[in-house]
């Protein structure tokens, strides 16, 4: 397996090029890109962006493994209201669009929301309702993937939806296309489940992973924090990885970057990593 992080883990002042050297030099071997809808990285940067942005990756050696957003919490996939799908399915196409210019593996999709949990003032879409428009939505999207060769991974995340592998599985399945899988979050599991029952189940299916870990004992958002921090067994889920054939990245994703010493961070989620792989 190899190291990689997400860029949320760095300061929000750093451009690509600082992103990119300075992982490298923390030891990670690629990087998870995190567009939004304004600044250095955003959506709308012209093809001559995203060249100059893989030139840059490949001259220090490092991979554009796959490409993350968090509009889709501004923009619900499942949104009762139809022009707020409607953007969000184009910022998937746009992300299929960056990530074949990067050459990215995979895009991380949020299958979107029943409800926000940190959030009182976010809709409540009715689960079957969600249901039915994740589907239609991905069923949409997937032939455009396949034609990129780009992967949908849709990731389990605190949306009140999707709750169990056998479901997780199954909605995965009834899209039956190959370029969409499951861009599995350790840390995430944890208010309702065992990571390594999840990726178990959910086998070959699984195409990207994030390395997190949480504290059931907080059970808020403030509870998640470094691998080996909280409760997710790492023996375990390395072991469960290894049994389904995984060996692709590992990515680190810690939002926000500690206060006061950012790189800190960055040396600490290496080692942590490296360590974390030496249990398989």
């Amino acid at each position: 397996m190899k190291k990689g992080i997400n860029q949320w883990a760095f300061p929000a002042s750093l451009s690509f090029r600082e992103i990119l050297r300075v992982a490298r030099k923390y030891g990670f071997n690629g990087i998870e890109l995190c567009l939004n809808e304004e600044g250095e990285m955003s959506l709308n940067q012209p093809l001559s962006k995203w060249k100059e942005i893989i030139s840059f990756a490949e001259a220090n050696e490092i991979e554009v493994r796959s490409l993350a957003c968090g509009l889709f919490w501004k923009y619900n996939l499942v949104s009762r209201e139809e022009r707020v799908r409607i953007r969000a399915r184009d910022i998937v196409k746009k992300l299929i669009e960056v990530a074949q210019v990067l050459g990215a593996k995979s895009v991380l999709v949020i299958p979107g929301y029943v409800n926000v949990p940190w959030d009182p003032q976010s809709e409540i879409v009715p689960y079957d309702m969600a249901m039915q428009r994740a589907k239609e939505a991905l069923l949409e999207l997937a032939p455009l993937a396949q034609e990129a060769q780009v992967i949908l991974g849709v990731e389990n995340v605190w949306n009140k939806f999707l709750l169990s592998p056998l479901e997780f599985r199954d909605f995965v399945d009834s899209i039956n296309n190959p370029f969409v899988k499951v861009h599995f979050d350790t840390g995430n599991v944890l208010l309702c489940g065992y990571p390594e029952q999840w990726i178990s189940i959910l086998k070959e299916r699984i195409a990207t992973v994030h390395v997190k870990d949480f504290k059931v004992a907080v059970g808020t958002i403030d509870g998640f924090c470094l691998p080996l921090e909280g409760d997710v067994n790492w023996p375990k889920v390395m072991e469960a990885l290894k049994n389904v054939g995984y060996d692709d990245y590992l990515i680190a994703e810690f939002i926000p970057p500690y206060r006061y010493s950012w790189e800190t961070l960055l040396a600490n989620l290496s080692s942590n990593l490296d360590c974390i792989m030496r249990m398989v």
